[in-house]
């Protein structure tokens, strides 16, 4: 069995490759689950905020849910629970917090890699309604023919997802995912017990519209081949790394 077989369980979504195309027939797909961590990650949104045409909040919350329940990464806050940390970090050092309180240099984990959601680049006169992503022509030679972006008409969706290492800046992985709503109803968010957690991770409305839960289920198809691909990763990125001067 392959390094990358064995990280991840024995899963449906895993073993069998078409499965993909089987759950988008079916309107219900599972998360990935692994059996170790492969690092920290931190979510890094892209710099284009895509979602906002679509009344959608940030694609972050999407791969907190996949994250927390797949176990194949731990996160590491850098949004706004970072800045409240450094405020408690600057009363710390001025003295204001109890004594005792523990809150200083050197607790802070580093992520191991980046994580950053983004739409393939589309035609914009396909039809539809594409939005272009980051990528630029780049798909097109490695990845084959992509007919791209997010369309409402077509309720379909083409994202990627890039894995940086955070102390290499080495990129590990590019997947791309795609769904299509079939014309099979898949509900409020296509069969998978996991749609509920959405609300907690502040979804932002993907679980509420079809254009949004098709976006879901593109990245839980590319987040799938990501974590497939990643078995060979170091069970410790800190220690692989060179050393830090």
């Amino acid at each position: 069995m392959s390094t990358a077989a064995a990280t991840l369980a024995a899963t449906p979504a895993a073993a069998d490759p078409s499965s993909g195309r089987k759950a988008q027939a079916s309107g219900t797909q599972d998360i990935p689950h692994c059996t170790r961590s492969l690092g920290s990650v931190a979510i890094v949104e892209p710099d284009t905020q895509w979602w906002r045409e679509y009344n959608l909040g940030s694609p972050e919350a999407i791969l907190k849910v996949f994250i927390a329940q797949s176990g194949c990464f731990t996160m590491v806050n850098r949004g706004r629970a970072m800045a409240s940390r450094n405020m408690e970090r600057a009363m710390a050092d001025s003295g204001e917090l109890q004594s005792g309180s523990n809150l200083g240099k050197g607790q802070v984990k580093a992520a191991d890699y980046f994580l950053q959601p983004d739409i393939v680049s589309g035609n914009n006169h396909s039809g539809g309604n594409n939005i272009g992503g980051a990528l630029g022509g780049l798909m097109g030679h490695g990845f084959g023919a992509v007919l791209g972006g997010i369309s409402v008409n077509k309720k379909e969706a083409n994202v990627t997802l890039s894995l940086v290492n955070a102390r290499t800046t080495e990129e590990q992985a590019l997947t791309e995912g795609y769904y299509r709503k079939s014309d099979l109803s898949f509900g409020a968010g296509g069969g998978g017990g996991w749609w509920g957690g959405f609300a907690a991770a502040g979804g932002g409305g993907y679980q509420d519209t079809a254009i949004g839960q098709v976006i879901v289920l593109a990245y839980l198809d590319a987040y799938t081949k990501l974590v497939t691909q990643l078995g060979g990763l170091p069970s410790n990125a800190a220690a692989a790394a060179p050393i830090a001067r």
